[in-house]
């Protein structure tokens, strides 16, 4: 009977059909890493990802321009963001309606 195979055998278990290893490992065992460090398997995925990132440093930029035109024009937000994309950053001689 082969190593692994004939069902669930106890640990430690050396009657008949158990075999030796051919070579027993060389070297130390590689240190354990700790969580989150990266490298392959799910437990050293990151969570964030480089167009998330982006797409955060983004939002943030555009938000802080947008606040720009509300308190230089008195602007409503939601209309402020939409001027960030028209007229870029406000001039002191600009008005939300232009």
């Amino acid at each position: 009977m082969p190593n692994n195979s004939g069902g669930w055998r106890p640990p430690g278990y050396r009657g008949p059909g158990w075999e030796p290893p051919d070579e027993p490992p060389s070297g130390p065992p590689p240190p354990p890493r700790p969580p989150g460090s990266g490298g392959p398997g799910p437990e050293g995925r990151s969570r964030w990802s480089v167009p998330g990132i982006v797409a955060v440093i983004v939002a943030v930029i555009w938000t802080l321009l947008a606040y720009q035109w509300t308190q230089q024009n008195d602007c409503e937000l939601a209309e402020s963001y939409g001027l960030v994309l028209s007229h870029g950053t406000p001039d002191f001689w600009e008005e939300c309606g232009d």
